[in-house]
C-alpha cells in the first residue's frame, strides 16, 4: 500500500461521514463521465425522466454503501467490488457499442450463444476508458471498506429496506429506464425484469404460430402503419374546417395521392385501448384479454417474409404493452425514451427529431438497392396529446397567440406539425419504394371547442370520429376509392395489411380490408372495456350514421341512439346483443 493512500485512510478514518459522502458523490460522477459517452450525456442532462431515475438509482447506491461498508468478511466485500466494478465494465463496454445499457434482451442473447457474445465483446472492447475507471474507483472502494462507519443496526436495517423499495421502484415501474440510472443499479435490475417478463409471457401462452409464407417476395410491397396520437377530425383542413391546417396533405390529395375515410372510428377512447388492438387486428370488449393470445402485425409480417421495425415517439413499455410485440418477429425496435430523457404519459419525444434521427435512417438502411425482404415499419407518433402547446415547436405554430396551452390555437399548431410530419416521411418513402402503402391513423381523437376542452373522457363524435388517411400505390387508387364513405374502423387497417401481405389469418380478427366493397349498413364497436386498459365495463355500438348505441355492463342498461331512452340490455336485438355476448362468456380469463 502506498504512503499516499495510508495517510488519506487515515486521514478517512478521522473524518469518516465526510469521505463517504465524498466517495459516494466520485462514484456517481465517474459513473456519469465513464460509462456513458459524453455527448449522449450533455444531450439528455436536461431530462426529468433521467434525473428521476439516476436520483432514485442513487438513492439506492448510498444506502448500499452504507450497509456495505463497515461488513469486515472478505468474500462480502468482494462480491460488493464486483457488484460495482464488475458491472460498471460491462454497461461501459455494451454501451460504447450500443450507445444503451444491457438488457432482459441481452441476457437471453448471451445466454443461446455464450462464445458468440464474448468473441463480439472481444471484437469491439474498448480497453482505456476501463482501465481509467478501475484505476480511479478502486482506490476509493478500498477507502470506504477501511472507514470507521458504525451505523447502528436500525439504521442498517432501515437501510436495506428503503435500498430494496427504490431497487425495485426503478426496476419495475414504467417510469424506469435503465440506462437513465446509474449503471450497476441497471444491471442488477435487468434480473427481476427477467422474472417479470418471463411471468408476462404466460399470458401469450396460447399465441397461434403464423406458419412462413415468404414466398414471392418480389411481388410485396412496402407498408408503412403511422399511428397518431389525440387528432380528432373536426381540426383538419382536409376534413373541412376553416382553418388550413393541414397544407401538405391537400396537396397529396389534390394530386391523388391519397384518400380520405370520412366514416372511420377508433376502436378505443385512449391509447392503451386502441394501439394494442390496432396491432393485433381485434375489435370490440375484451375483459377477457384476447389481445394477448393474439398474433401481432409483425408475427404476421414476419411470415410473409418481412423485415419488421417499430419506432415510436412514446413510452411503448407503459402497462406493458411493449412485451405484447416486441419479441423474435420485430427486427428493429425504439421507443421515444431512445429520443428524449423526458418522455412522460403526457408527452413522448419530438416528432421530427424520431423521424430524423430514427426513422429516415432506417429507411435509408432497409430500402437500399441490395435489399432482399420487402419492409413493415409501424411509427407511432407523439402527435397532438394535452398540453397541446409543447407538442409543436415554435417555427411551425401559426395560429398565435397561445393564451391556453390546451386551447384551439395550441391544438391546430399541432395539427400543422403532423401535417409537415406526414409529407416528410411521405415523401422520403415514395423516394425509396413508389408502391409502398402508407396508412395513417390516430389513435382517438380530442374533444376541442373554443370554450371548454373535454380532452378524450367520452364517446363524442370528437373522440371517436377519427381520421383515416391512405396513400396507396397508383393502381389500388380507384379500389380503394369505393370506401370512402363506407362505414370503417381501425380495426380494418390490420384485416388490409394481411390482405396486401397475401396471408389468411390464423386466429379471430375482426377487421374488413378496405380493398373489398364493405357494407353500407356495417355497425362498429368502440369501447374502454380492454384487458390492456383498466377494463371500464361499457362500450358503444358505432351505427353507419356515427350515433351509438351505449351499453353498462355493470347495470345492464343500454342508451339507445337518442341519448336519451334508457332500456335494459338483454332487450336489445339479439343480433346486436351477440356482437358483445360472445366476448362476455369467454370460457377461461387468460391471466
Amino acid at each position: 500500500m502506498s504512503k499516499a493512500f495510508t495517510q488519506l485512510v487515515d486521514r478517512g478514518r478521522a473524518a469518516p461521514k465526510r469521505f463517504f459522502l465524498l466517495i459516494f458523490i466520485c462514484l456517481a460522477i465517474s459513473d456519469l463521465l465513464l460509462v456513458r459517452d459524453l455527448s449522449w450525456l450533455l444531450e439528455n442532462l436536461e431530462g426529468k425522466r433521467f434525473w428521476v431515475n439516476y436520483g432514485l438509482s442513487l438513492g439506492t447506491l448510498f444506502l448500499l454503501l452504507l450497509v456495505f461498508a463497515p461488513i469486515k468478511n472478505g468474500p462480502a466485500r468482494s462480491l460488493f467490488l464486483f457488484f460495482i466494478l464488475g458491472t460498471q465494465v460491462a454497461q461501459q463496454s455494451y454501451f460504447a457499442i450500443y450507445g444503451n445499457f444491457v438488457s432482459v434482451f441481452d441476457l437471453r442473447f448471451v445466454a443461446a450463444d455464450p462464445m458468440l457474445t464474448l468473441q463480439l465483446w472481444l471484437d469491439n472492447a474498448i480497453i482505456l476508458k476501463p482501465l481509467i475507471l478501475l484505476a480511479l474507483e478502486i482506490p476509493l472502494l478500498l477507502l470506504l471498506f477501511r472507514l470507521e462507519l458504525k451505523p447502528n443496526l436500525w439504521l442498517k436495517a432501515g437501510s436495506t429496506i428503503v435500498a430494496s423499495l427504490l431497487f425495485l421502484l426503478v426496476t419495475f415501474s414504467w417510469y424506469g429506464i435503465s440506462k437513465f440510472q446509474f449503471s450497476s443499479v441497471a444491471y442488477a435490475g435487468v434480473f427481476p425484469s427477467l422474472i417479470e417478463r418471463q411471468t408476462f409471457k404466460g399470458k401469450l401462452a396460447n399465441k397461434p404460430v403464423v406458419p412462413e409464407q415468404a414466398d414471392n417476395l418480389a411481388s410485396k410491397p412496402d407498408i408503412v402503419f403511422v399511428i397518431g396520437e389525440s387528432l380528432t377530425l373536426s381540426q383538419l383542413g382536409v376534413y373541412g374546417y376553416e382553418r388550413q391546417t393541414t397544407p401538405h396533405l391537400q396537396a397529396m390529395i389534390d394530386q391523388k395521392e391519397m384518400l380520405l375515410f370520412r366514416n372511420a372510428v377508433s376502436i378505443g377512447t385512449r391509447t392503451l385501448s386502441s394501439v394494442p388492438y390496432m396491432l393485433t387486428g381485434l375489435q370490440g370488449i375484451d375483459p377477457y384479454g384476447l389481445v394477448y393470445s393474439s398474433p401481432t402485425l409483425f408475427n404476421y409480417a414476419k411470415a410473409a417474409g418481412y423485415q419488421t421495425a417499430l419506432i415510436t415517439a412514446q413510452d411503448f413499455q407503459w402497462r406493458n404493452v411493449d412485451q405484447i410485440f416486441v419479441d423474435q418477429d420485430l427486427d428493429h425496435y425504439q421507443s421515444g425514451t431512445d429520443f428524449s430523457a423526458s418522455v412522460s404519459v403526457s408527452e413522448g419525444a419530438d416528432d421530427m427529431k424520431v423521424l430524423e434521427e430514427g426513422i429516415f435512417p432506417y429507411l435509408t438502411r432497409t430500402l437500399s438497392k441490395e435489399r432482399k425482404a420487402p419492409m413493415l415499419l409501424v411509427a407511432q407518433m407523439n402527435g397532438s396529446h394535452y398540453p397541446y402547446n409543447t407538442h409543436s415547436p415554435a417555427s411551425v405554430k401559426q395560429f398565435l397567440p397561445e393564451t391556453n396551452p390546451n386551447g384551439v390555437n395550441a391544438y391546430d399548431n399541432t395539427v400543422l406539425y403532423t401535417d409537415l410530419y406526414l409529407s416528410r416521411l411521405v415523401e422520403r418513402v415514395r423516394e425509396y419504394s413508389p408502391n409502398a402503402w402508407i396508412i395513417y391513423s390516430s389513435d382517438h381523437g380530442q374533444d376541442i371547442s373554443r370554450n371548454k376542452t373535454q380532452f378524450n373522457r367520452s364517446y363524442s363524435s370528437g373522440v371517436i370520429h377519427n381520421p383515416l388517411m391512405v396513400f396507396p400505390p397508383a393502381q389500388a387508387y380507384t379500389q380503394l376509392k369505393q370506401n370512402i364513405d363506407a362505414p370503417v374502423s381501425q380495426a380494418d387497417i390490420f384485416a388490409t395489411f394481411l390482405d396486401i401481405m397475401q396471408l389468411d389469418p390464423v386466429s379471430e380478427i375482426n377487421g374488413l380490408s378496405l380493398q373489398n366493397k364493405i357494407d353500407p349498413e356495417r355497425n362498429r364497436v368502440v369501447s374502454a372495456y380492454m384487458k390492456t386498459l383498466h377494463n371500464e365495463p361499457n362500450a358503444v355500438l358505432v351505427l353507419p350514421d356515427l350515433t351509438y348505441i351505449h351499453v353498462d355492463f355493470d347495470r345492464q342498461s343500454a342508451t339507445l341512439a337518442d341519448g336519451k331512452t334508457i332500456v335494459p340490455y338483454d332487450s336489445l336485438e339479439p343480433a346486436l346483443r351477440q356482437t358483445f355476448d360472445r366476448r362476455l362468456t369467454h370460457a377461461t380469463e387468460t391471466q
